[in-house]
């Protein structure tokens, strides 16, 4: 499997999103009825960038667009390093989410920007 290019680590905040797990129908008398639609809860991981060297973002642009090919094809990701989480250095398997990645030239050699991967 592929792994995520070795550039430099995402700026804070970083947010990571618990997608809910339940498939909720409400009824007509007002109650509603829920069960749980998938049998895991997958995560969804943005990472943002405000200084981006160009050599970086060049190795993250050709890993998006030659290796996994956007949302195409799973990777492994490694969560960065934070004392007291639980996720700290997991191994993530994970995919793009199927939406663009956009970076801006913030500076001459810089980029800032932002993409959104999610557990597979």
């Amino acid at each position: 499997m592929a792994q995520f290019p070795d550039i430099q680590q995402p700026v804070y905040p970083f947010t990571t999103k618990i997608k809910d797990p339940s498939l909720q129908s409400e009824m007509e008398n007002g109650m509603v009825l829920s069960r749980a639609k998938f049998t895991r809860i997958p995560k969804i991981f943005t990472l943002k960038w405000t200084a981006l060297p160009a050599a970086d973002y060049a190795s993250l642009r050709d890993f998006y667009c030659n290796t996994v090919f956007g949302g195409s094809l799973a990777f492994d990701w490694s969560y960065p390093t934070v004392a007291n989480d639980s996720y700290s250095g997991k191994l993530f398997s994970v995919r793009f989410k199927s939406e663009d990645i956009s970076f801006d030239l913030a500076a001459p050699g810089y980029y800032s920007g932002s993409i959104t991967i999610q557990e597979v």
